[in-house]
């Protein structure tokens, strides 16, 4: 009779993942609820600083809830399903934050909206689309919805 194995919760990839994100939310969560409160920041909440943050953090916190279950779902598999590439894609980890990188610097030189395009044309290409016009059609309806809703409907002070 073959025994189901049983993994360990700890030994799941998306369980360690949802600690990972859930420490670094709660850790955003506490700063963010810290300095609005205790900060000589009189501003209401529709205009603070740290609405976004906080923001940020709650939706990590509701991801960190998605990755707990299934890493759960994993661990009651008992292994059985294998998540394709096992091994972590570190090179594409590495461009992907390079990229990020190089959005960072070129902000203050060529503002939001060009720095926007060009990061989101880049990504689409590196994560395999070829289609120039979809390309164009998303970053340009992304960028327009991020402007928008942030720089237009929440005033918030964009690069």
């Amino acid at each position: 009779m073959d025994k189901k194995e049983k993994r360990s919760p700890l030994r799941s990839p998306s369980f360690q993942d949802s600690i990972f994100v859930g420490l670094c939310s709660a850790g955003l969560l506490a700063y963010s609820l810290y300095h609005h409160y205790f900060d000589r920041n009189t501003s209401e909440w529709k205009t603070s600083p740290y609405l976004f943050p906080t923001l940020i953090a709650v939706f990590g916190l509701l991801l960190t809830v998605s990755l707990i279950a299934d890493g759960l779902r994993e661990c009651r598999a008992g292994g059985e399903e294998k998540k394709a590439g096992g091994r972590k894609n570190f090179v594409g980890v590495l461009v992907l934050i390079a990229a990020a990188l190089a959005y960072y610097f070129l902000l203050p030189l060529i503002h939001f909206i060009p720095a926007t395009l060009l990061f989101l044309a880049f990504l689409f290409i590196y994560l395999g689309e070829r289609t120039w016009w979809k390309i164009v059609l998303l970053t340009v309806i992304a960028t327009g919805l991020i402007y928008v809703l942030f720089g237009i409907a929440l005033h918030v002070r964009l690069p």
